[in-house]
């Protein structure tokens, strides 16, 4: 009998309307895109004020999310970070040499969209809180799973905070990367067997991801020991809201440029886009080394896939691809989709998996 694929999420899930933080996600869906200059990523001082009251919602929350994924045939599901009003800077928030008061605008994204960002004004340490443990913690007693945490990788954050401290590329990449490390220790140590960073930003960077992002994300992955699954998410960016067909993303090539790297680099998994970029699957022959999270469903387009379209696509990666190596996943976070059609395209994409 073959081996069952193994099926995952990467991320971000839509989050239910009584939850107390609010995300650009929410934002994209209501308006159909957003103004992030005057939007982007407030944070409720209430929730941060009053997290204990709110407990109970985003436990509720969270096995809500979990419970989707799980019926849906997830094997290895996320909390949909529904405690997380930006997944990047909710990590920052736990860190000292952060300034969210006083902001400074930046264009981002190969000028996709600008917006108003939180600076570094002096040396980045680790508060030795651990917010990771309470929240992995918090979701895996409400999953019958186990669950996968993510973090944001240290060359992601720099893209979206502004440096106003360090002026050091390399430098502010190992100060980020150490916090993150700690973080990841304390999963471990709490019982996470699926440790995720993500590290969108090597699509876009290329020269700064060979140059000291690899060594950003060992940093990061320090320590771990061999029962933890490593894993490192790439992907090619978010459109503003759903179904934009114009959207300028990261250039799928990147994979290539960086395939030598990644498949180098001390870490287990990789998670590409593949819905999206439709690779050239010799891609995969690349990743000798590597598990590779192949991304199956669309995360940014109202259009379901159907069972035989992913089935198809799967026995064509098979091709190039050891069989035990291939788990299956969506492009990318689910977070711009309503959860109905979430939830449809998980269960397609499991269905899929099931048949191959």
């Amino acid at each position: 009998m073959k081996t069952p694929l193994i099926t995952t999420t990467i991320g971000a899930f839509p989050k239910p309307n009584y939850v107390p933080v609010r995300d650009w996600f929410d934002l994209s869906r209501e308006t159909g895109g957003m103004n992030t200059s005057e939007t982007t990523y407030q944070y409720s001082k209430d929730v941060e004020k009053n997290k204990d009251a709110h407990e109970d919602l985003f436990i509720r929350a969270a096995r809500e999310v979990l419970d989707i994924q799980i019926r849906s045939g997830i094997l290895i599901p996320t909390d949909g970070e529904v405690r997380r009003e930006n997944y990047i800077h909710y990590h920052c928030r736990h860190l000292s040499g952060f300034d969210f008061k006083n902001l400074e605008h930046r264009v981002l994204r190969d000028g996709a969209y600008e917006t108003d960002l939180p600076a570094i004004r002096s040396p980045i340490s680790h508060y030795n809180n651990n917010y990771s443990v309470h929240d992995y913690s918090a979701s895996q007693n409400v999953s019958s799973r186990p669950v996968k945490f993510t973090l944001p990788g240290p060359l992601t954050i720099m893209d979206t905070t502004a440096d106003c401290f360090y002026n050091d590329r390399p430098k502010l990449n190992a100060a980020l990367a150490s916090t993150i490390n700690e973080e990841v220790l304390a999963l471990v140590e709490a019982g996470c067997r699926h440790i995720q960073i993500d590290e969108p930003l090597f699509a876009r960077s290329v020269e700064d991801a060979l140059d000291f992002g690899m060594e950003g994300l060992e940093r990061c992955f320090y320590g771990v020991p061999k029962s933890v699954a490593r894993i490192v998410h790439m992907c090619c960016g978010y459109p503003d809201h759903l179904d934009d067909d114009n959207y300028k993303k990261a250039d799928p090539s990147s994979y290539d440029q960086l395939s030598q790297a990644i498949d180098e680099a001390a870490f287990d998994q990789i998670s590409i886009e593949d819905k999206h970029c439709c690779n050239d699957l010799k891609l995969l022959e690349k990743f000798k080394n590597k598990s590779v999270i192949f991304g199956s469903v669309a995360i940014a387009s109202s259009t379901l896939e159907t069972v035989e379209e992913v089935v198809e696509r799967l026995r064509s990666a098979l091709n190039h691809i050891d069989r035990d190596r291939l788990i299956v996943a969506p492009d990318c976070g689910l977070g711009l989709l309503p959860a109905p059609l979430a939830e449809e395209k998980l269960t397609a994409m499991c269905k899929a998996a099931a048949v191959v």
